[in-house]
């Protein structure tokens, strides 16, 4: 097999990661697409938007009326209302986007309850982080502790001022120097190569789709709570607006949710190779990766940090508590359909590499 270089294998890696990150607003766009073709095809449109013009002049009722039937695809009405819909989604995505992007740091420390660790606390932990920082030319990072006993770390940020390299009680008690050390270099690695940036992207596209999967779920809850006026014509009325909204709420609801498994599979396939990446570079970075594969070995009995329960901020860590198979029951096809939907590789496959370095 032909040696690829370090500087080849992170090249690579972003060429890949570019392409996945179109995806997101690819499937946010066929998304909307989706849904308005859906609500033209069930009548909903010409039924809601009757007087509204299309290109040419023509009304939805008049282009529904050509055809003969409300039900089926008019496609004047569904570019028209793709196009209507285009800025206003783009809008609500920038803004979702900016305020997620912006306080991400925030969110992530309050989640996992990580307090800035000051060097008179653990001059070792301090010397150890500047030692590789110096070593790889790379901008001493801020350094967070989780009192937790369980054996974890992750880097955060997305600035030079934000980037920070949180780690366990627990990792940092139980674990020797080397293998601290190795773990310390694989989480400067995800920062120098701004992996932290990337994921905290991915996080906020894959959060957007689930708001839209929660506002769905609402419509329909309030469309079968909801009880239609007494008097007899109200109540036809009121009857058919419920049953409009609750098709509304199904069809937004199978749509975002198909948009959300895409979405979320695009999201792991980043997150495993830049997984391997960062192996390889801490690795790398503090010259023993024998010592980086005994400390991933001692994490993945005792990751901790199962009080967080957050899957988004989960899939920072250097191992994820919830995908480790410690019964072994996963062999064969069962675990590599399995791997499919895991943020990180599988543990003893990055030991089993790291082994042959």
């Amino acid at each position: 097999m032909k040696y690829v270089g370090m500087q080849t294998q992170i090249w690579r890696n972003n060429r890949n990661t570019a392409i996945l990150l179109l995806m997101y607003p690819v499937i946010i766009l066929a998304t909307v697409w989706v849904f308005v073709f859906l609500m033209d095809y069930f009548g909903f449109l010409c039924a809601m938007f009757p007087d509204s013009h299309v290109s040419g002049g023509a009304t939805i009722r008049e282009v529904c009326a050509a055809d003969g039937r409300p039900y089926g695809a008019h496609w004047p009405v569904i570019w028209f209302c793709f196009f209507k819909t285009l800025i206003p989604t783009l809008i609500v995505v920038a803004i979702w986007f900016l305020a997620s992007y912006c306080f991400n740091v925030q969110i992530i420390r309050h989640v996992t309850r990580a307090r800035p660790l000051e060097r008179r606390e653990n001059v070792r932990v301090y010397n150890i982080v500047e030692n590789l920082c110096i070593a790889g030319g790379i901008e001493m990072p801020q350094i967070n502790i989780v009192e937790d006993p369980g054996l974890n770390a992750f880097a955060s940020g997305i600035d030079i001022k934000t980037f920070t390299i949180t780690l366990t009680m627990g990792i940092i008690e139980k674990l020797n120097d080397d293998e601290l050390s190795a773990v310390v270099a694989h989480e400067l690695t995800h920062i120098k190569n701004r992996d932290t940036r990337l994921m905290v992207v991915c996080i906020v596209f894959v959060g957007l789709i689930s708001l839209l999967q929660s506002i769905f779920l609402q419509v329909i809850k309030a469309a079968l709570y909801s009880r239609p006026r007494r008097s007899r014509s109200s109540k036809n009325n009121g009857a058919a607006g419920i049953l409009i909204l609750l098709l509304i709420g199904v069809v937004g609801l199978v749509v975002s949710s198909i948009a959300y498994f895409f979405s979320y599979i695009n999201r792991l396939a980043i997150s495993r190779k830049r997984e391997f990446v960062a192996d390889a570079g801490g690795a790398e970075l503090c010259g023993d990766p024998l010592a980086l594969a005994s400390a991933l070995r001692k994490i993945s009995t005792e990751p901790g940090l199962s009080f967080v329960n957050r899957n988004d901020v989960a899939q920072l860590y250097v191992v994820h508590p919830d995908e480790e198979d410690d019964n072994g029951l996963l062999h064969g096809l069962v675990k590599k359909v399995n791997t499919i939907f895991c943020t990180h590789p599988d543990t003893p496959d990055r030991i089993q590499i790291l082994e042959q370095f």
